[in-house]
């Protein structure tokens, strides 16, 4: 096996791995809702997260497998990136029951989709959220 082999398997079971948060993360967005420390603004745009990920008809329907599941998981860790940024992230942790650190598994999410995604796409979308930093500052349960 090449190091392209290597690194296309590498990529394929980082997605795979992370698939399987999709619950804990319409979890954590379900939950979000219901707090009432989130504006309703912010509501309508987690609902409509929600909405969007368990509806079988989107942007690359779920009966794709694999890859009609990984725009799904890009919408949810946009949108948690962009919470990062704009609520207490306190918030975030305290609803958030996934066994690896929130902040560093929508980055990874964010790094491996440019592997998965049109170069076009990965550019207008991922790299523009991608590129904001965020202050550290908080305890990881």
């Amino acid at each position: 096996m090449d190091s392209e082999q290597k690194r296309e398997e590498s990529i394929r079971d980082k997605a795979k791995q992370a698939l399987m948060l999709i619950p804990n993360f319409v979890k954590l967005l379900y939950r979000l809702v219901g707090d009432t420390r989130v504006l309703t603004q912010e509501k309508a745009l987690l609902l409509g997260t929600v909405a969007y990920v368990i509806s079988p008809l989107d942007l690359l329907p779920d009966a794709i497998p694999f890859l009609g599941q990984i725009d799904d998981l890009l919408l949810i860790a946009l949108i948690l990136k962009r919470f990062m940024n704009s609520i207490d992230r306190s918030i975030l942790l305290e609803y958030w029951d996934g066994k690896d650190d929130l902040l560093l598994t929508i980055d990874k999410i964010l790094e491996f989709t440019r592997y998965l995604l049109p170069g076009g796409v990965y550019n207008k979308i991922v790299k523009k959220a991608h590129g904001k930093t965020i202050n550290i500052d908080y305890e990881v349960k």
